[in-house]
């Protein structure tokens, strides 16, 4: 038996993190999901996803700090995020790929299903 992969969302976006829910559930991938950076750490701590997928403007505490304080907590270093941002700026793109990103999306350039397919090519 296959043990559930688990992605965590990280997404202020309520629309949006739904989405990605119910479409994870029907790859039979679970997720769970905070609204802000604030909270994105210690659910990581405690729920220890296989994939983060993180969003970069966020309440209280950014994509970009989320990513710092992961770096620096070997415990989580190593758990693959992906972000998911709708911030297109190279800068921006460069900076998250330096503080340790696997990927940066630019939300309106991938179908939803696409970012998916990404998700699911890590976990595999």
């Amino acid at each position: 038996m296959d043990i559930m992969k688990k992605v965590l969302i990280v997404e202020d976006d309520e629309h949006i993190s739904k989405v990605y829910e119910i479409k994870f559930a029907k790859e039979g991938i679970a997720s769970c999901l905070v609204r802000s950076g604030e909270e994105a750490i210690p659910k990581i701590i405690s729920e220890r996803p296989d994939l983060i997928l993180l969003d970069i403007m966020l309440p209280k505490k950014d994509g970009f700090s989320v990513l710092e304080d992961l770096q620096k907590n070997p415990d989580i270093a190593n758990i693959p995020v992906v972000v998911l941002s709708n911030l297109g700026q190279q800068v921006d793109q460069d900076r998250a790929l330096a503080l340790g990103a696997k990927e940066y999306l630019v939300k309106v350039d991938y179908p939803i299903q696409e970012i998916i397919d990404k998700v699911k090519g890590y976990l595999a």
